[in-house]
């Protein structure tokens, strides 16, 4: 009788326990979204925290419509794609502690910004240096 399935070759099934990206995406919002709970900068001027930001598998994305009119004004329209550099770096140590706590020494991330009609897409890359696997 034939299997209802089709299996791999030993040497291509992956691993049961490895971990795969996409089991670890909500930790990911997660961890964002209590980072920007506990700033209280950032949380004084965000409308809806969960509109805001949302991580998928393919990307984090970050609409900055938002933020209070006040606060777009003063610090995003003067300057778009900046103000999105700097945001990136501020989400950095939460992406070190993410790829720490998943197990993997390095990471790539895509940033989908938003606000309005403007769009600004980056990747940032996240490697963990020897001094970073201390706990």
């Amino acid at each position: 009788m034939p299997r209802p399935y089709k299996s791999y070759p030993l040497e291509r099934a992956p691993a049961y326990f490895e971990n795969d990206y996409r089991d670890v995406v909500k930790l990911l919002e997660e961890k964002l979204h209590n980072y920007i709970r506990l700033n209280s900068r950032l949380r004084s001027h965000i409308g809806n925290r969960r509109r805001f930001l949302e991580n998928k598998h393919d990307a984090i994305h970050i609409n900055l419509i938002e933020f209070s009119e006040r606060y777009r004004v003063k610090f995003i329209d003067p300057n778009f794609e900046g103000y999105c550099l700097k945001f990136m770096e501020l989400l950095r140590p939460v992406l070190l502690d993410f790829v720490k706590e998943i197990g993997y020494n390095a990471r790539g991330f895509t940033y989908h910004f938003r606000l309005g009609p403007k769009l600004f897409e980056r990747n940032q890359t996240v490697i963990l240096l020897k001094e970073d696997h201390k706990y």
